[in-house]
């Protein structure tokens, strides 16, 4: 396996594509200091994982990408391909048979870096897999450059060892210990939170287990009550269909007997009915005579209304009559006052006609004057118009030839403007030229770039304690959650522990003894429930004994007065000591002198019990099992039904409700402190960012101002020589201006002497003959109009006036001949409006006559209708004792009615109890038996109930839940199992890699140990030198080197020369490299301390390891110049760019031999 050639993009210095090709064993990069050739060693290291920019000789990874120069911007990426020939298969694995293999890596300035394998993408990881055993890596012994070879002599123990351990090819077994060992400890981890989890389980599937029990016997009972209620409830509706039968046949007499007497009532009401229908003729009959009534009475009304509205048309007619005889007097007054009146006008229109004529003749003479006046002023102004044009033509020459001077002399102006502002923007170009020449941003941006680079790696390492802190607070939180929800379980058991005590304790005799006890003035210690604190190995047992006991009150003495009744509700201690091996030696407090539990003997189990002969004392076993004189006996209480277990439960519960209460406030006071900090990191976070943002803006802001300062120089520069080219026009124009300005002023004296020479004063003089004389013409013409007009007006006014009165006349006349024919209209009718007063008169005595006798019609009617009334009220009081039979009957018929009904609501009350219960009536009645009754069954029930109270809380879900938590419990059991195996599994892996690394790197020590030895002599020419290991343990065992050059006796290789390090160091390596040799050694002026003579011994030896390893090193001595096959140059004629020239010495031998 060999290194083909080194792809560079944008890296460094290499900004161009550049391909530097290895193919011979030993190439020499060679080259002026700073023209980039170590840069070829760092593309090496950085392709092969290298991720410490100070490494890199860089402040960030970004750095590696080419920055820009003077000529050219800065790139976005860079971009190094190495390329492998393994056509000899040293790399193993999938990528065996691959003759080439490619790796290669990319970085973005934005922060991204790639790998890629045979041009797939691929993790950091999985290159350093590829190169692991090889000797090739981002630090191994392959690449050695300036200042290693220092710190690998001066290599503490542990550090020397990796390069062992790389040569020994143990590196990737190291690795893979570690992955083991983080998964067994991982593994181990898990096993022990299982552990605690199965241990869990197992004492809450206990509890469940019971209270499954308990919650079965429940559902037992609930089943049977449930059978009891439905039979109760059909032998209630047995009893009420029988008492609904029995009023059913009640309500069917009652509606017998209403039958019958409705019946007689019917024949009283058809009597009644007959009666009322003639009631109901005659009541028609008088409706209709009154109605006739009230006709006359509306028709007499009316007639009267006629006969006045007659009388009142007849006056209003006389007097309109008076009216129209004034009106035609008026009339013909006005008639004979218009005709005199219009024979005057006739005579001042004829004397007003012969003077009109006159007028209109001197008007027409004085029109004449005017108009011959008005000609010749015409044609004056036609001349005179003529000799003005020509006067303004020479004006408008003149104005032509002024504006064109004051244009010129403008223009002139503006030139002279202009060249003095170019001579201020030139002076200004010149200062702007010199400030942007003396102004120097470059620094400004490096520390800018600088300053944001450093801000980058601060929101780095805040955004890591943000996320570290944000998973504390997430399992903080779930740890909160945990305690919660195991603080409502407790509180669940408490109240549920709570619930069971009060149920025992709910008795009433012990407080009717203790208020006899306070009559008696007898003090008492308390009760034996409340006194009675036992171990928990002998709490059950305890309550064996005491349960009778358990609300009884304790006594420090035996009273006077000892009623026997309460023999078992009074506990009197004794006042001894209890004896050694008796129960009451495990209870503390006051009854520890109870003689009850001093006569009782504590065994281990069975086994050691032996029947006593003493009739006071006894043997009890932990189980609650008692040996007494009389024999056997066995424990009586559950022990899920244990008071005392109960109570120190319950007391238990309390003290752990009371510690996760305080476990939870602590929680939640941490949790806040944290949200605070986690607060002040996110506030600090975007402080850096807005800074860094700022510093960002700043950066692109001094970057595009330092490439606006180079265009604004280009474009200043441009603008000078413009200016300068347009100043030299604008003085030419400026000469050409001047002569322009001089001929337009000798046009205009011209023009002025052209107008002085003309004569005004004789057009004016003729202007105002000519004025005077068509002003008498138009004063003549206009007073003989004048007077025209008024004539024509008195005429006009005379015959309006004639007009008028011939319409007044006419208007009048009409009037006239109106009001002549009102009158007749009016004369007219006085005999017809008479006969017609005569017969409304008449019409209305016939019909006051007529009303009379339907009045008394009326009357007759009416009587007969009350007649009839009476009858009917008659019979309908007949009728009154049989609706009040009717109504009784009646009563008890809906009586009856209304307790069926309620008794039917009360059966479908059953029935629908049934059917909640979900249980038909008819399967309930045939499974009933003969012999049940209601007040049986109801007692069976209420047992039933008293029973299912007994149990207490029961947990309904107890029995799902054990279920669920058995097969959780089976799973974890099988997981344990499972990550015991693995752990084994893992530490038997651990031992044979621990085993094979003992083995490769003593095999590997040694054999470098021997290389080193062999070579030192060789590179020194005589001394010594060897390995030495620190520790007998060869997994964590350091190494030292021991080097003594000839006719030196140094106790420490500390006190070497830099030549004798370097030797030394390169000893080591080429010793390693014949172990172990990896593609190839990238060497970067290591002999650069060396002499002439130890140059010398250098290149044999690496000319005699080349046969197997290839050489690429930078070197700046000619002797290992010469020693190369190929010579690779880099120069950089361009500032800041790299690039390469290759000469292949084999080939220019032969070259020059052949030439």
């Amino acid at each position: 396996m060999r290194l083909k050639h080194i792809k560079l993009v944008g890296f460094k210095s290499f900004v161009d594509p550049t391909k530097v090709p290895f193919p011979h064993q030993m190439t020499c990069v060679v080259g002026p200091n700073g023209c980039g050739k170590s840069n070829v060693i760092d593309a090496v290291r950085w392709v092969l994982g290298e991720s410490s920019a100070k490494n890199l000789r860089g402040d960030a990874m970004t750095d590696v990408i080419f920055n820009g120069s003077n000529s050219r911007k800065p790139v976005s990426q860079a971009s190094v391909e190495l390329v492998f020939d393994n056509s000899s298969g040293r790399i193993q694995g999938e990528y065996a048979n691959y003759a080439e293999i490619s790796v290669k890596r990319l970085v973005t300035r934005d922060g991204r870096s790639d790998y890629f394998l045979n041009n797939s993408k691929c993790r950091r990881r999985d290159i350093t897999d590829l190169f692991l055993g090889t000797g090739l890596g981002p630090r191994s012994y392959a690449i050695i450059e300036q200042g290693m070879i220092s710190r690998l002599i001066e290599s503490k123990p542990q550090e020397l060892r990796v390069f062992l351990e790389e040569a020994a090819g143990i590196s990737k077994y190291k690795e893979r210990r570690r992955e083991t060992e983080n998964r067994m400890q991982h593994t181990r981890d898990n096993l022990d939170r299982l552990n605690d989890v199965r241990d869990e389980l197992g004492t809450q599937l206990d509890k469940l287990q019971r209270q499954a029990s308990a919650a079965r016997r429940y559902k037992e009972l609930k089943a049977q009550e449930r059978k009891f209620k439905a039979e109760l409830q059909a032998l209630r509706w047995l009893a009420q269909e029988q008492q609904a039968e029995s009023i059913r046949t009640t309500i069917r007499e009652y509606e017998t007997e209403l039958e019958r007497w409705l019946a007689e009532q019917r024949g009283s009401e058809r009597g009644t009915i007959e009666l009322r229908e003639l009631a109901e003729e005659t009541k028609q009959k008088l409706d209709q005579v009154q109605q006739h009534y009230y006709q006359l009475g509306n028709d007499i009304t009316r007639t009267e209304h006629e006969l006045q509205s007659h009388r009142q048309q007849q006056q209003q007619r006389e007097q309109r009559l008076g009216q129209l005889q004034a009106e035609l007097a008026q009339h013909e007054q006005t008639l004979a006052a218009d005709d005199e009146q219009r024979q005057e006008l006739e005579a001042q229109r004829q004397q007003l006609l012969p003077e009109q004529e006159i007028a209109e003749h001197a008007l027409e003479e004085a029109t004449a004057r005017f108009e011959a006046d008005e000609a010749a002023w015409l044609q004056w102004q036609d001349d005179y118009q003529r000799h003005l044009d020509a006067q303004q033509r020479q004006r408008e020459q003149f104005q032509q030839v002024q504006l064109k001077q004051q244009r010129i002399e403008h223009q002139q102006q503006r030139v002279q403007d202009d060249l003095q502002r170019t001579a201020i923007e030139l002076e200004e170009i010149k200062q702007q030229q010199n400030e942007l020449v003396n102004t120097d941003l470059r620094q400004q941006v490096e520390q800018l770039k600088s300053q944001r680079e450093r801000l980058q790696h601060e929101i780095t390492v805040i955004e890591q304690g943000l996320a570290e802190s944000q998973s504390k607070l997430s399992n903080m939180q779930q740890q909160r959650e945990t305690l919660q929800m195991e603080q409502q379980r407790l509180i669940g058991r408490q109240s549920s522990l709570e619930h069971l005590l009060q149920a025992a304790q709910a008795k009433d005799w012990p407080q009717a003894v203790k208020t006899w006890l306070d009559q008696q003035g007898i003090e008492t210690l308390g009760q034996v429930r409340d006194l009675l604190t036992v171990e928990p190995n002998w709490q059950y047992a305890a309550e064996q004994v005491a349960s009778n006991w358990m609300d009884a009150w304790v006594l420090a003495s035996r009273p006077n007065d000892w009623p026997q009744q309460l023999g078992a509700q009074l506990v009197v201690l004794a006042n001894k000591a209890p004896p050694e091996r008796s129960l009451a030696r495990f209870v503390e407090g006051s009854l520890q002198q109870w003689p009850v539990l001093q006569q009782l003997e504590c065994i281990d189990d069975a086994l050691h019990a032996a029947h006593p002969t003493d009739a006071n004392m006894a043997q009890i076993s932990a189980a609650g099992q008692l040996w007494t004189a009389k024999g056997y006996q066995a424990a009586s209480i559950d022990p899920g039904d244990s008071q005392l277990a109960q109570q120190h439960e319950l007391t238990q519960t309390q003290e752990t409700l009371r510690q996760l209460e305080v476990k939870l406030a602590e929680l939640v006071v941490e949790q806040d402190q944290l949200k605070q900090a986690i607060s002040e990191q996110q506030l600090n976070r975007d402080t850096v960012r807005e800074q860094l943002s700022d510093i960002q803006a700043q950066h692109a802001s001094l970057t595009d101002k330092l490439t606006w300062h180079q265009q604004q120089r280009e474009k200043l520069t441009e603008k000078q020589n413009a200016i300068a080219l347009q100043r030299t026009e604008w003085q030419a124009q400026l000469e050409q201006l001047q002569l322009e300005s001089e001929t337009l002023h000798a046009q205009a004296e011209a023009i002025e002497l052209r107008q002085t020479d003309d004569d005004e004063n004789e057009w004016q003089q003729r202007r105002t003959g000519l004025r005077t004389s068509r002003q008498h013409a138009r004063e003549s013409m206009n007073s003989a109009q004048n007077q025209v007009q008024q004539f024509t007006m008195q005429l006009q006014q005379i015959e309006s006036q004639l007009t008028h009165h011939q319409t007044l006349v006419s208007r009048v006349q009409q009037q006239r001949q109106q009001a002549l024919e009102q009158l007749a209209l009016l004369d007219a009718p006085d005999s017809d409006a008479q006969e017609e007063l005569e017969v409304l008169a008449l019409q209305l005595e016939e019909l006051i006559q007529s009303r009379e006798q339907v009045d008394e019609e009326r009357r007759e009617w009416a009587n007969k209708l009350s007649e009839q009334e009476a009858q009917i009220r008659e019979i309908s009081s007949g009728s009154q004792g049989v609706q009040g039979q009717i109504e009784k009957v009646r009563a008890k018929l809906q009586s009856s009615q209304m307790e069926l009904a309620a008794l039917q609501e009360r059966t479908r009350n059953v029935l629908a109890v049934l059917q909640e219960m979900q249980q038909p009536l008819k399967p309930v009645l045939e499974q009933l038996s003969e012999d049940a009754n209601e007040k049986a069954w109801q007692a069976e029930l209420e047992r039933l109930q008293n029973a299912i109270q007994r149990l207490g809380a029961i947990n309904l879900a107890a029995i799902d839940e054990a279920e669920t938590l058995a097969e959780r419990k089976q799973y974890l059991d099988q997981q344990n199992e499972d990550l015991s195996a693995s752990l084994e599994t893992l530490e038997s892996a651990i031992r044979k890699i621990d085993k094979e690394t003992r083995q490769r790197f003593r095999a590997t020590y040694d054999a470098v140990n021997t290389g080193l030895q062999e070579l030192f002599p060789k590179v020194f020419g005589g001394g010594s030198a060897y390995l030495d290991l620190t520790d007998d343990d060869l997994l964590e065992t350091g190494v030292t080197i021991m080097a003594r050059p000839p006719g030196k006796k140094n106790s420490t290789i500390h006190l070497l020369s830099g030549g004798e390090k370097a030797l030394t160091a390169l000893s080591l390596v080429f010793a390693i490299f014949r172990l172990n040799p990896a593609p190839f050694c990238l060497l970067d002026e290591v002999d650069a301390p060396l002499d002439d003579a130890n140059v010398g011994r250098f290149c044999r030896l690496v000319e005699e390891m080349s046969t197997t390893v290839q050489f690429i090193y930078i070197s700046h001595n000619k002797v290992a110049m010469e020693m190369a096959s190929h010579l690779a140059g880099v120069t950089m004629q361009e500032a800041g760019v790299s690039r390469l020239v290759a000469v292949d010495i084999d080939e220019a031998v032969a070259l020059t031999e052949a030439s």
